[in-house]
């Protein structure tokens, strides 16, 4: 995204855990000056402070709720950045968050939204060729719509940005390869081992009755993970994942309107 790079360029990564994405930007671009800061629900994860690489500031806090001025003032920050949160939101909270977070980005700042397209909207797993993998479909489906939150979201960024009032929205899309489909051989059992034990621990909100069309108990749930582990390695899962900027209107800009 388009920046100044001769000044220093303040960036807030929402849902930051222990600051690792802040830490790999400033590795990535070490000629650029940063000030990071990082916001996350819980602090668990936070590193105690340390002398060594980048100074990163880490503070809890809900983005479903305003930011409050003793953590950041308002319009702020560069850049804002913010991930993978289809199982952290509901739908009706998507507005209100990511205008939470607008309300701390300088005018002409940017926002960067990334999530994967889990389920395939348009072409999804043919349940003959690929039962399993149609289950998973069934069961992401369940796992978001159960909790009222969104299975697609991530094909519906561009859109919330823009009743935002953001402008200049672009999507970047690639390929997240799991499996078969892991860009590098080293990865291909590895990351069906990590997508599928994300799912086990839900096997202790099943409902009664269990998820429907996936497995009636914990010990089925637990069967079927361990054939879905086997059969992303076999064929492979590659969800969409999709990288949405926009620009908050400078005030050049609103008085051009």
């Amino acid at each position: 995204m388009p920046v100044e790079t001769n000044a220093t360029l303040r960036i807030l990564d929402a849902g930051a855990a222990d600051g690792t994405w802040l830490r790999s930007l400033a590795q990535h671009y070490p000629n650029q000056k940063w000030s990071l800061h990082g916001i996350d629900i819980g602090s668990a994860l936070f590193p105690p402070p340390s002398a060594d690489g980048p100074i990163v500031d880490l503070q809890k806090h809900d983005i479903r709720e305003p930011i409050p001025k003793h953590l950041h003032l308002p319009e702020s920050f560069d850049i804002v950045h913010q991930r993978y949160l289809i199982w952290g939101l509901k739908s009706s909270e998507w507005p209100q968050a990511v205008g939470n977070l607008r309300s701390v980005l300088k005018p002409g700042g940017w926002i960067q939204l990334v999530e994967a397209q889990w389920v395939d909207r348009d072409t999804p797993f043919d349940p003959v060729k690929f039962p399993t993998l149609a289950k998973m479909t069934e069961f992401q489906r369940w796992s978001t719509a159960a909790f009222g939150m969104n299975a697609y979201i991530a094909y519906e960024l561009e859109d919330l940005l823009s009743d935002l009032g953001f402008r200049n929205i672009k999507k970047t899309s690639f390929a997240l390869g799991y499996g078969a489909m892991a860009r590098e051989e080293q990865w291909k059992v590895t990351s069906a081992h990590i997508l599928v034990e994300g799912f086990r621990s839900l096997g202790h909100k099943m409902p009664p009755g269990g998820i429907p069309g996936v497995a009636r108990t914990p010990a089925e749930y637990d069967a079927f993970l361990d054939e879905l582990r086997d059969d992303v390695i076999k064929h492979g899962y590659a969800p969409q994942l999709n990288i949405v900027i926009g620009q908050k209107p400078s005030e050049r800009a609103l008085a051009s309107l």
